[in-house]
């Protein structure tokens, strides 16, 4: 967070000035860093990091990526578009640093600004609008979208505040579902089930990071989906796109390792899967019918309840 955030043709320009006259005065440093921070307040947890109570936590290195703009604008303020922050140390809480260049606030002391920060980063990110891709589900922390805006309770921050170490927290919320499934397995059913599917779903779309809730469009590429291994033929997840109204064709398929394929339609269950939500479902499979139970814990806001596969 020490590199100076002048712009080239800035600097070039006062280079110029002062070889051309030595009496001018030159631009005084801009010493209005800003500092970023974040505890994951959002619920649900959808990332692989959490504690003993399930509570989310920053992985060390985490990237975001974090936009200055305009106060009550989406407009980028002295180029400070998509720059790469890290989270500096794991935990609840962490701070920022910055990577290649920080932000500092604008040189004149009226400008008011705004923040909005996303994770994870990607340089893939164009004038605000992050391309979700949930094909590939080894990593859940690099899929987990997450999202923050930060406008000092409305008015904006200035380069006062980087002065008086004030610090830009960011709230960020879970932009994505979770599915959590707990496999259990009857005697009836012979062997082990080491592949899971969850087909139908949409795993592409574009995110408006400026919007406060549902900022999805361009959902498509409809594909089987190979979820998490979290513990290997029991216990599997998956963070998702939101769906308004599940359909006959989202189902996930358990296939064991004689080749038998049993099937769970989730719309017997789940009407919908709400963005910020996780899902938690036991599914028992079962030769003759399917039993399954539900759990919640304090940060599960969506629906949790039975499933069947058959």
């Amino acid at each position: 967070m020490k590199a100076n955030f002048l712009s080239v043709t800035i600097v070039a320009a006062c280079m110029v000035m002062v070889s051309c006259n030595n009496d001018d005065t030159a631009i005084p440093a801009n010493d209005g860093a800003v500092r970023f921070t974040s505890g994951i307040t959002a619920t649900p947890d959808t990332r692989v990091a959490i504690d003993g109570e399930g509570n989310s936590l920053w992985e060390a290195d985490d990237p975001v990526g974090i936009y200055m703009v305009g106060h009550n604008t989406f407009q980028p303020a002295e180029g400070n578009a998509n720059v790469k922050y890290t989270a500096s140390q794991a935990g609840a809480s962490t701070a920022f640093t910055a990577g290649a260049a920080a932000i500092f606030y604008p040189q004149d002391e009226t400008t008011a600004v705004d923040f909005i920060a996303y994770h994870p980063y990607t340089a893939a990110v164009t004038e605000l609008t992050y391309p979700v891709a949930l094909s590939q589900q080894t990593s859940q922390t690099a899929i987990d979208l997450m999202t923050a805006q930060a406008d000092n309770n409305g008015s904006g921050y200035t380069k006062a505040d980087g002065r008086n170490n004030i610090v830009v927290n960011f709230a960020f919320s879970h932009r994505l579902v979770k599915l959590v499934m707990n496999i259990t397995k009857d005697a009836s059913v012979t062997g082990n089930i080491p592949a899971v599917s969850i087909n139908g779903m949409n795993t592409t779309a574009l995110f408006d990071l400026t919007s406060a809730t549902d900022g999805f469009s361009e959902a498509g590429a409809p594909a089987g989906i190979t979820p998490f291994t979290a513990t290997a033929g029991t216990k599997y997840e998956a963070i998702l796109l939101p769906v308004a109204a599940l359909a006959d064709a989202h189902t996930v398929t358990f296939t064991t390792d004689g080749g038998d394929v049993y099937t769970w339609a989730m719309k017997k269950e789940i009407a919908s899967l709400e963005a910020g939500k996780i899902y938690t479902y036991t599914v028992n499979v079962t030769r003759y019918g399917v039993s399954a139970t539900g759990s919640i814990n304090k940060w599960v806001v969506g629906s949790t309840g039975t499933g069947t596969a058959e």
